[in-house]
């Protein structure tokens, strides 16, 4: 039997859970399953209430589906914010928040029972594997018809090389976590940036140096091997690299003990566990203990033109 298959335009929504494969060897098959299946239902049941279709679950990760752009969006903003608020219930009853990354595309897909194909659902799935922990990251398209008050949310990474895909495109964070001000004038958005003419300026203590990404991978450590030395005792021999990926540096956590990522004028800091996520603008990479360890060693970093 022929089962019925149609084309259509859709918004596509790739979701993972981070850090799924440590959370199994910290916590076991059984708790780890209960939390991460809880996580992925309440984002089934967040994206069903906002009128999307479920295709299916992944394990640790969903692919949906909506017809428009601003509910897909709205959708995805409400489920990272539950996520970082509320979690999942352990067996003890405490609450574990497990951060979600997720990549949104649109475009024409084949619809099928249980599945769904296209250049959108490939895009999705790979802009969900650039995005760090509690990163959303949008395709061009999806900005078509959003209200102001979601373009403002939006900003650009400029077009980024996508695994699998031979020319660049064009990618934009949404700072879900961020106030907007709507009296504020709108940032044009590029729609590219070539980052191969900008050069990576590393800063810490009086150490400060620029890359450019014909020098790249580097290897940010405490030993003197290391490209850039953090000498701290907290920070790994091989802590963390920054590569080059033809388009954006992609900064990667080698390390024991951790790496986190904040972005000046984003409250959000991303928690990399040997996960990565691409560098852009300025920010703060700190190295081995929380941010909020005023101790912590803090490597400042700033994209600028050479």
């Amino acid at each position: 039997m022929t089962h019925a298959r149609k084309t259509a335009v859709r918004t596509i929504v790739f979701a993972d859970v981070v850090g799924s494969t440590a959370l199994f060897q910290s916590l076991g098959n059984a708790e780890a399953t209960a939390l991460v299946t809880q996580v992925v239902s309440n984002m089934a049941r967040s994206f069903r209430a906002a009128g999307g279709e479920v295709v299916k679950t992944l394990g640790d990760g969903i692919l949906a589906t909506f017809e428009h752009n601003t509910p897909a969006l709205n959708a995805c903003i409400d489920i990272q914010r539950t996520c970082s608020t509320s979690g999942a219930v352990d067996a003890t009853g405490a609450r574990q928040k497990l951060p979600l990354k997720i990549g949104i595309a649109r475009g024409v897909v084949v619809l099928a029972p249980g599945d769904c194909f296209g250049d959108p659902v490939n895009a999705a799935s790979r802009l969900s594997d650039s995005a760090g922990a509690g990163q959303i990251l949008i395709g061009d398209a999806v900005m078509e018809a959003l209200p102001l008050e979601l373009l403002a949310r939006l900003r650009s990474l400029g077009a980024i090389f996508l695994r699998g895909y031979d020319v660049p495109v064009p990618v934009h964070q949404v700072d879900w976590e961020a106030s907007v001000d709507l009296g504020q004038t709108m940032p044009q958005v590029p729609s590219r940036i070539d980052y191969s003419s900008q050069l990576l300026n590393l800063s810490w203590l009086d150490d400060s140096v620029d890359y450019a990404a014909d020098q790249m991978p580097i290897v940010i450590g405490r030993t003197n091997g290391a490209d850039f030395l953090v000498n701290d005792l907290r920070v790994s021999r091989q802590h963390a690299r920054i590569d080059w990926r033809g388009s954006y540096f992609m900064l990667t956590d080698l390390s024991s003990n951790g790496t986190w990522v904040r972005y000046t004028g984003n409250d959000t800091t991303l928690a990399l566990r040997r996960n990565e996520c691409v560098l852009h603008g300025q920010g703060e990479i700190t190295l081995g203990a929380k941010p909020s360890d005023p101790t912590a060693p803090t490597v400042m970093f700033q994209i600028h033109p050479q």
